[in-house]
């Protein structure tokens, strides 16, 4: 874990506003796509799927759990992510990793989860990662309909919200895969979907689970419209030079910080 800590401050001190991907020099601004009219979002017509509390433990969503360990963890990660998004009064908070199996999905559903138990809160938890969608997976769900069918067929949005039981949470999950993601996430339909999703409901927490950062640029094309980003990274997969490099993809004023995941250090609990 040392490692991991070492790269992290390391990356810190490397971060630039102008970044190199892919032999490309990307810079970071804002949404570069105008804005296209979006249809009225009616969350009164919320599908509602009741998912049982051992489904949602099978698939290690323990964030909903009482008197639990785990659960306390995502408590602590939920009280630090609440100090600096309330500071700044952001609420779209997108979750990323440097590359697959760090458990950034995992993450980003029980920490919503929790936010949802936060009584001052409620949240959207919007799956954008087109090329491998899961969100749903881990509520024991199979949309007929996601996002795709939003952006590809003009499926309404009221349509493809769902209610997992789960009192203040609703997901948007992504539908069915596609390879040219990040063409769809660069769209005006994109951009303008973002920023009715921030703006209509101003106390709701969005949390936005993003591809990985090294595999493709879709995390870089939407985080203009996130507020601050959370990057998971997984002790024995993820490299030093991996870490480093996802953090110099990161605009440094919306890095909220990194989360430690499988990591082989046993954590205790104890009172005080």
């Amino acid at each position: 874990m040392e490692r991991i800590h070492k790269a992290l401050e390391k990356a810190r001190h490397q971060r630039k506003d102008n970044v190199n991907v892919g032999g490309r020099t990307r810079i970071n601004k804002p949404g570069y796509a105008k804005k296209a009219p979006v249809q009225e979002i009616k969350y009164t017509q919320t599908q509602t799927i009741n998912v049982s509390d051992e489904a949602l433990k099978e698939k290690r969503i323990v964030a909903h759990l009482k008197d639990s360990p785990a659960a306390d963890l995502f408590k602590i990660l939920r009280a630090k992510v609440l100090q600096r998004m309330n500071a700044n009064r952001w609420n779209v908070l997108a979750v990323s990793s440097p590359t697959a199996g760090a458990g950034k999905s995992l993450t980003a559903v029980n920490l919503a989860i929790s936010l949802a138990m936060e009584a001052n809160h409620s949240v959207l938890l919007v799956d954008l990662d087109f090329r491998r969608p899961c969100i749903h997976e881990y509520f024991g769900i199979s949309p007929d309909k996601g996002l795709v069918d939003y952006f590809s067929d003009d499926v309404p949005l009221n349509e493809l919200f769902i209610h997992p039981g789960i009192e203040r949470l609703v997901l948007l999950p992504a539908g069915h895969s596609i390879h040219r993601s990040s063409e769809l996430l660069s769209t005006p339909k994109m951009l303008n979907l973002a920023d009715e999703l921030k703006n209509r409901y101003p106390d709701r927490m969005i949390i936005v689970d993003l591809p990985p950062l090294l595999q493709s640029d879709d995390a870089m094309v939407f985080f203009p419209n996130a507020d601050a980003c959370l990057l998971v990274v997984a002790e024995g997969i993820n490299t030093t030079e991996e870490i480093e490099r996802s953090l110099q993809l990161i605009d440094e004023t919306k890095y909220l910080g990194s989360v430690l995941n499988k990591s082989d250090e046993i954590w205790s609990p104890s009172y005080y």
